[in-house]
């Protein structure tokens, strides 16, 4: 079985995509020189020509592309999930970047255990339309407590985790249209009521751009809210061994 299925998924990035594809490839290239076996697997929703041809001349490699028209992320990455081989997957967008040792050292804290353990950046730095740093916390930490997730989002969508928790808890679907998105937030609520850990793999930066007309700006917006979970009753407590 491979090790990381490193998913990318893109729509409409145009040429900034070929900068987060080859930055995908350093990261696949520095895992495998630590023994870390990689397939690469491209899911392009409803591209424009551009984002297509970026694609074109991929060098010969254990990697897959397939195009879909859904228009939605979260079912993007549930089709790369079900496509992987990997007993982990590691998300990433066609327009942001991961730090070049994100996949080795996400690895490394995934495998003290294996089968629970969802892992994110140490900060995720965001860089044009708006910059500023967020810096994830990690569920083990005394500070954290899981209600926080009723208010907020911890962690965000481009982690690293078992192949099996996302084939068990799928992204869910966006519906601006009646008030519900950040399948992201309601995939994180789902994972750490079903027993899985959020760490933080430190001295990690996943760089995120902002744009304008960004997905989150958009829900911002329209004041989309997250679909509730069990997480939000009032007599809800954590799993045990959480």
């Amino acid at each position: 079985m491979t090790d990381i299925s490193a998913i990318l998924t893109a729509h409409r990035e145009g040429v900034l995509v070929g900068i987060s594809l080859h930055g995908t490839l350093d990261a696949i290239r520095r895992a495998e020189e630590n023994g870390i076996s990689c397939e690469l697997i491209i899911v392009l929703d409803r591209p424009d020509d551009i984002t297509r041809e970026m694609f074109s001349s991929l060098p010969p490699g254990d990697w897959r592309l397939e195009e879909v028209d859904w228009g939605d992320q979260g079912k993007a990455r549930n089709h790369a999930v079900e496509l992987a081989t990997g007993s982990h997957v590691a998300f990433i967008d066609g327009d942001d970047l991961w730090s070049e040792n994100w996949l080795v050292e996400a690895w490394k804290t995934c495998s003290m255990d294996p089968a629970r353990t969802i892992a994110h950046p140490e900060v995720d730095w965001f860089f044009q339309e708006n910059g500023n740093l967020f810096f994830h916390i990690d569920q083990t930490d005394p500070e954290f407590d899981p209600l926080m997730l009723r208010f907020v989002n911890c962690w965000d969508a481009l982690c690293m985790a078992p192949r099996k928790a996302c084939l068990e808890i799928p992204f869910p679907t966006r519906d601006i249209g009646t008030g519900f998105a950040y399948e992201d937030w309601q995939w994180n609520c789902e994972t750490l009521e079903r027993g899985y850990i959020h760490r933080v793999v430190p001295d990690t930066i996943h760089f995120k751009r902002r744009r304008k007309l960004s997905q989150n700006i958009h829900a911002s917006g329209r004041r989309a809210l997250v679909r509730r979970t069990g997480l939000f009753r009032y007599d809800w407590t954590p799993p045990a061994g959480t």
